[in-house]
């Protein structure tokens, strides 16, 4: 510690931060430790100006260390370490306490939100006296992309990167178009779909640098940023897409109708085979001239390795039955928005004519807006966002369609934010559409094919009756089927909407919390064609820019072995990942393969394997720092379920002041003596927060938890652990109350007895 010269640097982020805590007094109190040369208040530490002032300290010789108190690391620390990197010190040296999302955001008493951020930024500077100096771990680049999704984000992004990169496209469905491909007409232009969408598919199916994989899905992803180990599972298709001419000749001689091109324009234009019909005659293989036809196709697994992914996996209408008083599914009639362009698209059962289920023109139709959507009661909260444009466009289609049409929107507010938008609204209205301002509450079958819809007209205050021959229900748009499953493969984050987490909304909109993973269109959340085309085109950017490098820096907190080892091999037989490995009897370390997880420290019976900057000495003295400013929760988080606190921070909600978040890479990372040092030093309780869905850490987990209860059991105090996914903030936030409260009532009852 002896020489060392920290500066504390805290921001008051325009009033968000001091608006709740008094920074002004935490600089004064930290000010007279005795590491601390400067304690500085900025009113945005990210700005110039406050860059600067940090940077000038470090270049001046001021300081050699950096504690930050501002808004979530998850945000800036990169930009920091970059800074103090130039001023000339090394970028591990700085570290950000987390005041704003973990503590102003979430506390409305000022007194208690200020002794928490003390606490805080104290245990940095704890913690930052005995942090060492570390060099990254340099990695090359494997310099080839996997998209995964052919809809229109996954088409565009594919071909903007496919100029410099070898791309690798998947799809789950035989064709790529995604849900673009099912429209017939796009808003609000009118334009054809498959006009716009059809040349940028074959394309991408001629593209020398695109390989297109579909009936695919991603397995498993294994390896690490820049050289992802990436299995794909291609189901059989019965149909060689690469020999096939598309003649036809196979499906005029199949008598059970079982073999088709999945629609006429379809890429790729090969025939494909349902096996649930097929009889397996063989007369579709004895008519493929060129032998396409392959009825021995298997499933297959094909390893790919990648540098970075790209995440563009779209959406799917929720399914409107549970809304059971619209009776969807129980009369042919009330359709979905999806069902109505079914029937127009290239894709069209009905030669692309809108018609009811007796074959008839419809004659009345009714559009019913925010299905499952804007419902906090039984579907989703959120704005769908395209249902208020889509439907107009539907409409007006309708009375192109039969212009003696009478047609009716229903809607709760209307939303067309947008150059043209509110342009196409007013056009909707000049055109003959009606419009009734209210939420349908039910549809109702009548004899004669007549459907009944009862509806508040908010407007005039009134309850009305209407009666329609079609009824098209606008769904909310979910994420794809197993979007969760793809992001919990790729170690990225969901949204409690259950869309792919966005590392920033505002400045970092298409990369995600995992360096090398990409998002786009649908896949971050409902969204119109243009916003999709352009995120693609945003993540190809970043992308290419990220691969353009050729190498990537690797963090180096990793495990270090100390002198202390006596080469008992534990710890190479615990590593769940195979990152150790015995050399000459001592372990040794394969750092691109070691996850952090901190396992082998934990377990080594001579405390000889300590993780870098995440020693115990400095866990120790972090909790210790933090604890300096009172009785409080300290809270072992890992970096998964932190991004929960800091989403929970974000959405402005409260819990208990009590708790004090100690972000560590993972919470095998704990030992008793960590945990009995944090209750010694005045912790009222001790909760461990685990993220991640690995379930190499996760089965080991409550076998930790119940070490732990039972070596600490001589303090008498509370330890819990509990699992919380990223999403699943809300869920974090009353954990945390009922435990606080818990710990708090433990500690009034033993402060009674000592006044006894």
């Amino acid at each position: 510690m002896s020489g060392q010269k920290t500066g504390v640097y805290l921001c008051r982020c325009g009033g968000n931060i001091s608006d709740a805590v008094d920074v002004e007094a935490i600089a004064e109190k930290v000010s007279g430790m005795d590491s601390v040369a400067i304690a500085n208040v900025q009113d945005y530490l990210c700005s110039s100006a406050g860059q600067g002032k940090i940077k000038s300290d470090i270049e001046t010789g001021m300081i050699d260390r950096v504690v930050i108190g501002s808004c979530s690391p998850k945000l800036h620390l990169e930009t920091f370490r970059a800074m103090a990197k130039m001023a000339g010190i090394n970028p591990m040296l700085l570290e950000i306490a987390n005041i704003r999302e973990q503590c102003s955001w979430v506390h409305e008493d000022q007194q208690e939100a200020t002794r928490k951020a003390k606490g805080l930024i104290t245990g940095a500077v704890f913690r930052m006296n005995s942090l060492e100096s570390l060099e990254p771990i340099i990695k090359d680049l494997e310099d080839r992309v996997l998209v995964v999704g052919g809809g229109i984000s996954g088409i565009t992004a594919a071909l903007e990167m496919a100029n410099e990169h070898e791309v690798i496209l998947v799809e789950n469905k035989a064709y790529i178009g995604g849900q673009m491909i099912g429209l017939s007409k796009t808003f609000p232009t009118f334009d054809c779909s498959q006009c716009t969408l059809t040349p940028k598919m074959v394309e991408v199916f001629n593209h020398p640098n695109i390989t297109l994989y579909t009936q695919t899905e991603v397995a498993s992803v294994n390896g690490n940023v820049g050289d992802f180990k990436v299995t794909l599972r291609r189901m059989p298709r019965y149909v060689d897409v690469d020999a096939c001419t598309s003649c036809g000749r196979c499906a005029q001689e199949c008598p059970e109708d079982a073999i088709a091109l999945p629609f006429v324009q379809a890429i790729p234009q090969a025939y494909i085979i349902n096996m649930e019909k097929c009889v397996e005659c063989g007369l579709c293989e004895k008519v493929c001239d060129v032998g396409a036809v392959k009825l021995d196709d298997r499933e297959e697994n094909i390893e790919v390795n990648v540098g970075a992914i790209t995440i563009a996996t779209g959406f799917e209408p929720i399914d409107p039955s549970i809304i059971e008083e619209y009776n969807y599914a129980r009369h042919p009639d009330i359709i979905t928005a999806i069902e109505f362009e079914e029937m127009l698209s290239a894709m069209s059962r009905t030669g692309m004519r809108l018609q009811k289920s007796d074959g008839t023109m419809p004659q009345r139709v009714a559009f019913v807006r925010c299905v499952c959507s804007r419902d906090f009661n039984r579907a989703n909260k959120y704005c769908s966002k395209v249902c208020c444009l889509y439907s107009q466009k539907q409409a007006q289609l309708v009375l192109k369609m039969n212009k003696d049409a009478d047609v009716t929107i229903f809607y709760i507010d209307m939303r067309a934010a947008g150059r043209r938008m509110e342009e196409f609204y007013q056009h909707a209205q000049e055109v003959g559409v009606n419009f009734i301002r209210g939420r349908v509450a039910e549809v109702n079958p009548l004899d004669g094919g007549v459907l009944q819809l009862r509806y508040e007209d908010t407007l005039l205050g009134e309850i009305g009756s209407d009666e329609f021959d079609m009824v098209v229900l606008c769904p909310s748009l979910n994420p794809s089927a197993g979007t969760h499953e793809l992001a919990d493969q790729l170690g990225v984050h969901v949204g409690s909407d259950g869309f792919i987490e966005e590392k920033h909304v505002k400045i970092d909109p298409v990369n995600t919390l995992n360096q090398g993973v990409f998002a786009a269109g649908c896949a971050l959340g409902p969204k119109d064609i243009h916003d999709s085309v352009t995120e693609a085109m945003s993540a190809a950017l970043k992308v290419s820019g990220f691969l353009g490098k050729g190498m990537i820096s690797i963090s180096p907190e990793k495990p270090v072995i100390k002198d202390a080892c006596d080469g008992c091999g534990i710890c190479v037989k615990e590593c769940p990942y195979g990152a150790l490995s015995m050399e000459n009897k001592a372990p040794v370390l394969e750092a691109l393969s070691c996850n952090a997880c901190g396992i082998c420290a934990a377990v080594c019976p001579q405390e000889a394997v300590e993780i870098a900057n995440y020693t115990r000495k400095q866990l120790k003295a972090q909790a210790e720092g933090i604890l300096d400013a009172g009785m409080g929760v300290i809270v072992y988080i890992d970096p998964a379920a932190y991004a929960a606190a800091d989403i929970a921070g974000v959405n402005r909600s409260p819990y208990s002041p009590l708790i004090r978040f100690v972000q560590v890479p993972s919470i095998h990372v704990l030992d008793a003596d960590i945990v009995n040092h944090a209750y010694e030093h005045g912790a009222g309780g001790v909760m461990m927060i685990e993220g991640t869905t690995d379930e190499a850490l996760t089965s080991r987990s409550k076998d930790l938890y119940s070490k732990l209860k039972k070596a600490t059991k001589e303090h008498k105090r509370p330890i819990r652990y509990s699992h919380i996914e990223t999403a699943q903030y809300e869920k974090l936030m009353n954990l945390l109350n009922v435990f606080a409260e818990q710990v708090a009532a433990k500690a009034a009852k033993k402060a009674g007895k000592k006044e006894a």
